[in-house]
């Protein structure tokens, strides 16, 4: 169920390719005010010329709704950090190592909550597996 209501106890979990760990995300429901302006933000008109400014927009707009991650999913110096103040492994900077070093996982991020909507159109595609077909070698001219 989605809740009509602005909350900060959102959670996301991605998938960590360099990690190989899964990552826990915490952010804030975007405002209808955040959503158009990351819609804007990622194409630009310059002249006759459409810029995409996808990854600039995702990084800046996803790090203005994060508002935390599970403690140890990050580490520094092979410690674990924190984004919660009360916890000893507390970082004030935790957002700026994250635009730093984990650019990947906040786009990630930025992309699902904002762009990840999708429409369920009805159609069921089933892919059948067929024999594959031998086509016959073709004879070169040439002798």
């Amino acid at each position: 169920m989605r809740e009509l209501k602005t909350s900060d106890k959102n959670s996301l979990i991605i998938n960590d390719a360099r990690s190989g760990t899964e990552i826990e995300l915490y952010y804030r429901t975007p405002t209808t005010q955040e959503e158009v302006q990351y819609q804007s933000k990622l194409i630009k008109k310059q002249g006759k010329k459409m810029l995409i400014n996808a990854f600039e927009t995702r990084l800046e707009m996803g790090l203005k709704i994060l508002t935390g991650f599970r403690e140890g999913d990050f580490g520094y110096d092979g410690k674990p950090i924190a984004s919660d103040p009360s916890s000893p492994n507390y970082r004030e900077d935790w957002k700026e190592l994250l635009r730093n070093f984990a650019a990947d996982i906040v786009t990630v991020f930025a992309f699902h909550v904002f762009e990840g909507a999708r429409v369920n159109t009805g159609i069921d595609i089933d892919f059948a597996e067929e024999a594959e077909e031998t086509l016959p070698l073709q004879r070169s001219s040439g002798g």
